[in-house]
């Protein structure tokens, strides 16, 4: 028995350290908490913006958001420009970081966000439960779901540039709250047509969510919206952003991560118009708000990816945890039976770099190469490739 609690207490002391990935405990608070300095920013400005006083805020626009969405989804000729202008804007975006053909995949927002539109007016109790596991429940536990997973299976770092991109889109998200405060769906629902001007002293309102407070026999959500500090922030949607924000960084990551996490970014686009929480222009612009913190550090995860693949920064989560079993390549193969591929691209950022290839066949047969080019950031990407099946 006594053995029994001794490898127990091995294993969990193993599963410590592996946490704290070379760190003392204090180094590793200190190191979440200046990663969550965005994070904390936004969570105490939005938990305190009731406190601001009404004679300093600005004027509450209630008809704006709705007629703007009406003419930029609408099927007149301005409509269709418009949607036409955020496709091909969505399509630069994503080739100009990606350079990938595929970026076309990044111009159908306006057209999904119609259909999802068109599919939310049909209310019953089962899309009630299905909106709500979304919108309710799955909303407030994905960023943590993304980090862990990223902390497991991504590079060393990566998680780092999650949290940092998180904060700064909902920091930009509640500063653009607070200096634009509008109305969401729900608002002509509950005080009808034509709208009375907003005030600040209107409590908020659950909207659709009531149906499912219904359904469960509670009041969690009617009270809940009721008491929010924050009630005329429909524009962005942080709901969508965070959907987008796991997206993309899980998608980055993983090929079935990417449909999973797009099929999540539709259902929360869904329950929001559903529910009557948002607008489709308030998703778009919450997608566009994410894309852009998703941006900043782009180029951060491109040299994080390098010195992974070189070895320099070590191995993910679940290779350190693991370290030393069978599980260890559970999920990537031994460096010893990977190939790397380095192309030197033309990037804006370094026109020095060339787009000559150049073939590694193991990754300590050019160390130095490789790290130096990490170091001076020649704009190098890696692929990895099979040894035994270039060999044939």
């Amino acid at each position: 028995m006594a053995g029994v609690f001794d490898a127990v207490g091995r294993f969990f002391l193993h599963i410590y350290r592996t946490l704290l990935n070379r760190h003392s405990f204090l180094g590793l608070l200190r190191h979440i908490l200046i990663n969550m300095t965005f994070i904390l920013i936004w969570i105490t400005t939005f938990k305190n913006a009731w406190r601001i006083d009404s004679s300093i805020r600005p004027l509450i626009d209630v008809n704006y958001l709705e007629t703007l969405d009406r003419r930029v989804f609408g099927f007149s000729l301005f409509g269709l420009a418009s949607q036409f202008t955020c496709s091909v804007i969505g399509m630069l975006w994503m080739y100009t970081l990606t350079r990938k053909k595929i970026s076309i995949i990044a111009g159908l927002p306006p057209l999904l966000l119609n259909i999802l539109y068109a599919l939310s007016h049909n209310l019953s109790e089962p899309l009630d439960v299905f909106a709500w596991l979304s919108y309710g429940v799955i909303h407030f536990i994905s960023p943590f779901l993304a980090a862990f997973w990223l902390w497991l299976f991504a590079p060393p770092g990566v998680v780092s540039m999650f949290a940092w991109s998180f904060g700064i889109q909902n920091c930009l998200g509640i500063m653009t709250h607070l200096s634009f405060p509008s109305a969401a769906p729900w608002y002509g629902d509950q005080y009808g047509y034509p709208l009375p001007p907003g005030n600040y002293s209107m409590p908020g309102s659950a909207a659709g969510l009531v149906r499912v407070d219904k359904v469960l026999g509670t009041h969690i959500y009617a009270n809940a919206f009721k008491a929010s500090p924050l009630v005329f922030g429909a524009f962005p949607s942080l709901h969508g952003a965070f959907s987008c924000c796991c997206f993309f960084f899980v998608g980055r990551y993983s090929r079935k991560g990417t449909f999973i996490l797009g099929f999540y970014v539709l259902w929360q686009w869904f329950s929001t118009m559903y529910l009557r929480h948002h607008w489709r222009i308030d998703l778009l612009g919450g997608l566009a708000y994410s894309a852009f913190a998703f941006s900043l550090f782009y180029r951060s995860l491109q040299k994080i990816d390098r010195a992974y693949a070189t070895g320099v920064s070590g191995g993910n989560g679940w290779q350190r945890l693991w370290e030393g079993t069978r599980l260890q390549y559970w999920f990537d193969r031994r460096p010893a039976q990977q190939g790397y591929e380095v192309l030197l691209e033309e990037q804006e950022y370094n026109k020095e770099a060339r787009g000559e290839d150049r073939e590694i066949d193991s990754p300590g047969s050019s160390r130095e190469d490789l790290e130096g080019a990490w170091v001076r950031d020649e704009g190098v990407t890696w692929t990895v490739r099979d040894t035994e099946r270039r060999s044939r």
